[in-house]
């Protein structure tokens, strides 16, 4: 009877062992999932074809920091990069407009103004990627408020936007679709010369699970919001 009763204590300590890693070791992610993080990173928009602008996520959510993120545009009737200056006069008079009350330049780089919208992407070393579509908004300030963008005034900018997360995800991200908003900051020490961009800025990704029941309807949702 003594050793029956041992034989017994131990396997309910066995099967107690047997479902700690269930409960504590990695749990499936939810259907809904709020990620903000910063990022910062460098790219070119004239000396670089597709232009392109990459860099890490550096704070916010633990399931995103240590991840890479890139963002490319649609330069297909831009001027070559052969002729940076010819491409800035373009880009420039294509896409800025002037607005006097605020002294300032933006540019829309969305479906409507590009044969594509851009594309991005972020990749982290354990959790996978996703990425999708976004627009972009770019300004810059007149300072001297004279209607004319000086090479100082192009030292700096800001940029905000909004973008969509697609269903074709990987890893831990591969269940999500969504939608998500941006903002940052642009700062270019020598602009004459073209050199890369520095940006630094922050997001908020909203996801939802797109593998679920309801996925056409979520996801038909979600699309007319970036449309």
């Amino acid at each position: 009877m003594l050793m029956k009763g041992h034989a017994l204590k131990f396997l309910f300590l066995l099967m107690i062992f047997a479902f700690i890693p269930c409960s504590a070791g990695a749990q499936e992610w939810p259907d809904t999932l709020l990620l903000e993080f910063d990022f910062e990173g460098f790219g070119n928009m004239i000396l670089v074809s597709p232009p392109h602008y990459a860099g890490d996520i550096i704070a916010g959510d633990a399931r995103l920091v240590g991840a890479t993120w890139w963002i490319e545009i649609d330069d297909s009737e831009w001027p070559p990069t052969t002729d940076p200056n010819a491409r800035w006069e373009y880009i420039f008079n294509t896409y800025y407009e002037y607005n006097s009350q605020t002294g300032s330049w933006t540019a829309f780089f969305n479906a409507s103004t590009l044969p594509a919208k851009p594309t991005w992407g972020i990749d982290h070393p354990t959790n996978g990627t996703m990425g999708g579509t976004l627009v972009i908004a770019s300004t810059m300030g007149d300072w001297d408020m004279d209607g004319v963008l000086d090479i100082e005034e192009r030292m700096f900018a800001t940029f905000e936007g909004t973008l969509m997360v697609m269903k074709y995800g990987t890893g831990n991200f591969y269940k999500y679709c969504g939608s998500g908003s941006y903002n940052g900051a642009l700062q270019n020490y020598d602009p004459a010369n073209f050199v890369d961009d520095y940006v630094d800025g922050s997001c908020i990704l909203d996801l939802v699970n797109c593998v679920i029941s309801n996925e056409h309807a979520t996801w038909g949702s979600i699309k007319a919001l970036n449309q």
